[in-house]
């Protein structure tokens, strides 16, 4: 069964990965766009100091500093699509992407997040394709959690976006090897391609 005959053999941690490294890669011209937007001195916005894939959404970050970029994933927003002769499966997977930052001062953790929130959506609709198999589906939700911290006198505050994102041929059931019903003997190794013929015998018979 030679390796190509395997597929795509993705994963949704693939997919996080590259949202995470996508968002990571724009962040800081979206954030410079904000600054000159609102007159801004540039580089003022925080920027961000960690950059984590997490199961499931805490605002309330563990070690990592703020601003604090979070990429979550719980699994399919929609059924799969099967397209092609081959056998090819399109995944939709959803994707939350949160910014979770701090303030000292009355509603400065709420004004940095609405910062972050410009940057995160114009990242998301202006750059849907990631790359030749990730691409922006659709944008489902926007929510804010405003966190009061009384024990350390600060405020934090949370931005999250609900993404989908289309990865295609997220696997594919073609091509089938021939003929191979068990597993190789050295499954480690690469597996080879298909024997080819080297020699045709053709008998030709004259009526």
């Amino acid at each position: 069964m030679p390796d190509s005959k395997f597929g795509s053999l993705y994963s949704t941690t693939d997919v996080e990965e590259a949202v995470l490294a996508h968002f990571k890669l724009w962040m800081d011209t979206w954030l410079a766009a904000r600054e000159r937007n609102q007159g801004i001195v540039p580089g003022t916005i925080a920027r961000p100091r960690s950059y984590i894939i997490k199961r499931t959404f805490n605002a309330i970050p563990g070690e990592e500093s703020t601003p604090l970029i979070v990429v979550i994933s719980d699994g399919f927003a929609d059924p799969t699509t099967r397209r092609g002769q081959d056998g090819r499966h399109d995944a939709y997977v959803r994707i939350g992407v949160a910014a979770v930052v701090t303030g000292g001062g009355e509603g400065q953790a709420h004004l940095l997040a609405g910062h972050y929130q410009a940057a995160l959506v114009g990242i998301a609709i202006k750059h849907r394709v990631i790359n030749h198999d990730v691409s922006l589906q659709a944008w489902n939700d926007l929510s804010t959690d405003d966190i009061d911290d009384e024990a350390q006198s600060r405020t934090m505050s949370a931005i999250r976006l609900e993404l989908v994102y289309r990865c295609t041929n997220f696997a594919s059931e073609f091509p089938i090897p021939n003929k191979i019903t068990t597993p190789p003997d050295q499954p480690y190794e690469p597996q080879p391609d298909d024997p080819l013929v080297q020699t045709v015998h053709t008998e030709v018979t004259k009526l």
